[in-house]
């Protein structure tokens, strides 16, 4: 999370998150970059406020991409 001035703040997710999610799953799972690119869009076209973003999130637009590629 980062103060984006003195009245917002930003929580910030990255392809790094996504790769390391991938690899804390302990599953021979692999995405490239262009891959994990279009998880995080996945996580922001889909998002809930309600809900939030965290790493079941993540975990639901992995799956959703590792499907994806299979077929």
């Amino acid at each position: 999370m980062n103060w984006i001035n003195i009245n917002s703040i930003c929580f910030e997710w990255n392809v790094k998150d996504v790769q390391q999610q991938l690899k804390n799953r302990n599953k021979n799972e692999k995405l490239n970059i262009e891959d994990c690119r279009e998880v995080l869009e996945l996580c922001l076209e889909n998002h809930d406020a309600q809900y939030g973003m965290n790493w079941n999130t993540m975990n639901i637009y992995i799956d959703e991409m590792l499907k994806n590629k299979e077929q």
